[in-house]
């Protein structure tokens, strides 16, 4: 019999990629023709372009965003917020799933209670170290709460709780530099490669310190430099008024990395990125030597709370938003790159944080809730 599944959650890359990692898992591993998927959740452009490769239906729904300080969207967030309800519970009826895998958020609450009202077991996974609001919510209602913290078992039922790791998708480790050269015009090893990232949309606080500390960069390095979608050709603008042709001077600016990031991780010799839980996973899955620089303002201090974990374990360098200048960036990156013994102890640690079974574990939830 063909096992119905719905997907929710989205909204940024941390979301999709685990939902469709464990897709990829339950395909693989139980029979691609036992399966019927359906994603609901908010339709950005990166939900629905991973939706379609991975030929993943998507029904629509309003969502409201939970804040925790005051704004005039609360207004038009409360309006959304039971209509996507009733959206979710139309949905639901037509498709009627045997199980809801949300990945938690706002966008998933409409849809996990929409389920509960039907009595379809729901598995919920957690990515950080301090939960969010929606997260401990659903926690209390739901069947099943996944979590890649230990940390982060203390906010849910034991009865409830396992932990789980956070899948890495598997075109994100084993890459080959020598593509990544290929596909980026870099024509020589001649120095390190240092891969600036912002999350799946960007981060201006990091954009605007590469910027500023170009020159001192590309004299020691290779500089690679995802500036997310809608910040790419300002700082292409940006570089180009400092001399910089772009694509050469060793200055490397991207939108977004998708399929080449394997490729690209293999390439790079340090990462200076943002602490998402999803890409921090991956990261320690190909063992790089990486600078966080977490959201100061990230819901609930999520992005802080996941740096500090590694902090404490000495897997990587974390710098609060308000040191990271050029001085700082250029100290850790002289100290990582030329001191290998240091190097090498980073990569040691942050690999701890790889889980490979992670998939396998949230699939065998799925499976076991679902009545298989």
């Amino acid at each position: 019999m063909v096992k119905r599944v719905v997907l929710c959650g989205g909204g940024s890359g941390g979301h999709i990629f685990p939902l469709v990692t464990v897709v990829e898992y339950l395909k693989k591993n139980y029979g691609e023709s036992n399966f019927e998927f359906l994603f609901i959740g908010p339709t950005g452009e990166l939900d629905g372009k991973v939706m379609a490769e991975n030929n993943i239906p998507i029904k629509a729904i309003y969502c409201g965003k939970l804040r925790r300080y005051f704004s005039l969207k609360y207004l038009v967030d409360f309006s959304k917020m039971p209509i996507g309800f009733f959206q979710s519970l139309w949905h639901l009826m037509v498709f009627m799933p045997d199980v809801v895998f949300a990945k938690g958020g706002f966008a998933s609450v409409p849809v996990v209670l929409a389920a509960k009202i039907y009595r379809i077991p729901v598995v919920i996974h957690e990515s950080d170290a301090v939960p969010g609001i929606a997260n401990k919510f659903l926690g209390s209602i739901v069947d099943a709460i996944g979590v890649n913290f230990e940390k982060a078992k203390r906010y849910f039922p034991n009865k409830k709780v396992f932990f789980a790791g956070i899948p890495v998708k598997s075109n994100s480790i084993g890459g080959d530099k020598n593509k990544a050269r290929e596909f980026l015009g870099i024509k020589k090893e001649v120095k390190p490669v240092v891969l600036f990232l912002g999350g799946s949309q960007g981060a201006m606080a990091i954009n605007e310190v590469v910027i500023k500390s170009l020159r001192d960069l590309t004299k020691k390095f290779q500089v690679i430099h995802q500036t997310g979608t809608s910040h790419f050709e300002e700082m292409k603008r940006m570089a180009q008024v400092k001399g910089y042709k772009i694509g050469h001077s060793d200055y490397y600016p991207m939108a977004f990395i998708g399929k080449e990031l394997a490729d690209i991780l293999a390439l790079a010799d340090v990462v200076v990125s943002r602490a998402g839980a999803t890409f921090v996973a991956e990261l320690a899955a190909n063992r790089k030597p990486t600078i966080l620089v977490p959201i100061s303002r990230s819901a609930n201090d999520h992005q802080r709370m996941n740096a500090f974990e590694l902090s404490r374990e000495k897997a990587a360098v974390v710098l609060e938003e308000g040191n990271f200048n050029r001085d700082m960036l250029m100290h850790y990156l002289d100290e990582i790159v030329f001191n290998r013994d240091y190097s090498l102890a980073l990569a040691r640690n942050i690999e701890k944080f790889y889980y490979p079974k992670s998939a396998e574990i949230l699939a065998e939830k799925i499976m076991e809730i679902s009545g298989n």
